[in-house]
């Protein structure tokens, strides 16, 4: 008797199910993947700090405002179907307004969902993706902030599809 649990443990333990080092849950696309972005405050607080698994990291671009919107961008290395992001800020209870978008190729780009009016103050975002979004490239233009925070992120998570099926028919 024992050995059949040891033996169906170690199975779902090989298997993942049972693997606290894997995690339970969805696979994050996004994890540990190639990171850009349209600037850094330094290197401490490059674009990979807001993929690196690690939510006391984070990206912050510079002080010095671009004219434009900046923004963070992770490439899945595949086109993926996407459902979901979670994106953790900086700051709780400030305000940040965003447009995540996504594109096959880097560079024709599409809205996913837009944040560009929205009026949470949690720090933590979790956003329901365009239903049939695929992309290989993920982006947040982060288009406004609450005074005493500035354009930075501390973790994105992307969950979707990443097998064959994922990529254009």
């Amino acid at each position: 008797m024992h050995k059949t649990i040891f033996l169906f443990s170690a199975i779902l333990y090989l298997a993942g199910v049972a693997n606290p080092a894997r995690g339970v849950g969805p696979e994050n696309l996004a994890l540990k993947k190639p990171a850009t972005s349209s600037s850094i405050e330094n290197d401490e607080h490059a674009a990979a700090r807001a993929n690196d698994g690690d939510p006391d990291t984070f990206w912050t671009a510079d002080d010095e405002p671009e004219g434009a919107a900046e923004w963070w961008q992770v490439d899945l290395e595949k086109t993926c179907e996407l459902a979901s992001c979670q994106v953790r800020w900086p700051y709780d209870g400030k305000r940040y307004r965003y447009k995540i978008e996504g594109s096959t190729d880097g560079k024709k780009w599409s809205i996913l969902s837009d944040q560009s009016q929205n009026d949470l103050t949690s720090q933590v975002h979790e956003i329901t993706l365009r239903k049939g979004s695929r992309a290989r490239y993920l982006k947040i233009a982060i288009t406004a902030v609450d005074e005493g925070c500035w354009p930075g992120i501390s973790e994105v998570k992307v969950f979707g599809n990443s097998s064959p099926t994922g990529a254009p028919r």
